[in-house]
């Protein structure tokens, strides 16, 4: 048996990584597309890792190339060490995967369509299977063309997971799901990772990175600005602040620390402020407010103040 070459550091950085992408770049048109630039990410075996960012950004063209579903402009990737084109048949047995748009056969019943496809996976725990079906409260004898839009994707959140894989990789995965069904799909996820699945996901809800991520990675344009822990995330509590009054305040008077901007709008003044508000709130109770409301940005809003300068 061959010895892994290297330290005992890199050995063992090389052991726990689920995922590591060196230099990953994707350019489409003869270039006039930048869809991914230079990725360099490395995800750790167990952990959820959340990778959000607003729509075009490159989270799905990542997703792609790590699956092998498109092929690199440069650079390369590696899935639990192994390289996602060479060894890309063998990495996919050990991946659950959910796509970002969905297509299923729509003239079989969702227990044909989950026997369909168990017939691709290695190994089924038939009561694992049993007990997610149960949690989403999927009925799979109708058949998947009269399924709701939030009942494929329960379907296809099943035969991502049903084989308890060693890898998830998910695009936005949520997506159609109401509340408490979201809910339940975060609890399969932490439960997925007690048993040491790593989780790799898409998103543009932060509420949903918040909830249930070990690490984030902020992507824009196609370029990874920077992965944080989700508690140094949370930290920065931006939020958006309207302020519905009558009076005339200054723009200045308004200005202030952990306020990253300030505009005058129809009934008010809208705020975007970072960290907590409780000194932004006894600020603008002296200015003879009618009313407040706090509430969280768009992703949109977010990179726009606050990952502006990138």
């Amino acid at each position: 048996m061959k010895r892994p070459k290297g330290t005992i550091e890199e050995i063992t950085q090389q052991i726990s990584l689920a995922i590591q992408t060196k230099g990953l770049t994707k350019y489409y048109l003869n270039g006039k597309v930048k869809a991914l630039r230079n990725l360099n990410l490395e995800v750790k075996e167990g952990e959820i890792f959340g990778f959000i960012g607003p729509n075009g950004a490159g989270k799905t063209t990542t997703i792609k190339l790590l699956l092998d579903l498109v092929r690199p402009t440069s650079g390369a990737a590696k899935i639990f060490n192994q390289d996602t084109i060479k060894n890309s048949v063998k990495i996919r047995r050990n991946i659950g995967f959910l796509p970002g748009e969905i297509f299923l056969p729509e003239n079989i019943t969702g227990i044909k369509c989950i026997q369909y496809f168990a017939g691709f996976k290695t190994k089924v725990d038939v009561k694992y299977l049993k007990s997610i079906t149960g949690k989403l409260g999927l009925d799979v004898n109708k058949k998947v063309g009269d399924y709701s839009k939030g009942n494929k994707q329960k379907l296809a959140i099943i035969l991502a997971m049903m084989h308890k894989p060693k890898l998830l990789i998910l695009d936005e995965p949520t997506s159609g799901l109401d509340p408490l069904n979201q809910q339940t799909f975060y609890d399969l996820v932490a439960e997925a990772k007690r048993w040491g699945t790593t989780t790799f996901f898409s998103t543009h809800i932060l509420e949903e990175a918040e909830k249930i991520c070990d690490r984030v990675g902020i992507i824009k344009n196609g370029k990874l600005l920077n992965i944080e822990d989700i508690d140094d995330f949370r930290s920065k509590n931006i939020r958006n602040v309207y302020i519905e009054t009558d009076e005339h305040i200054p723009l200045l008077q308004l200005r202030g620390p952990g306020i990253k901007k300030v505009e005058k709008t129809k009934d008010g003044y809208h705020l975007i402020t970072v960290g907590k508000n409780g000194d932004v709130i006894k600020k603008i109770s002296k200015l003879g407010i009618e009313d407040i409301k706090i509430s969280e940005p768009s992703l949109e809003e977010i990179f726009m103040h606050y990952y502006k300068n990138h």
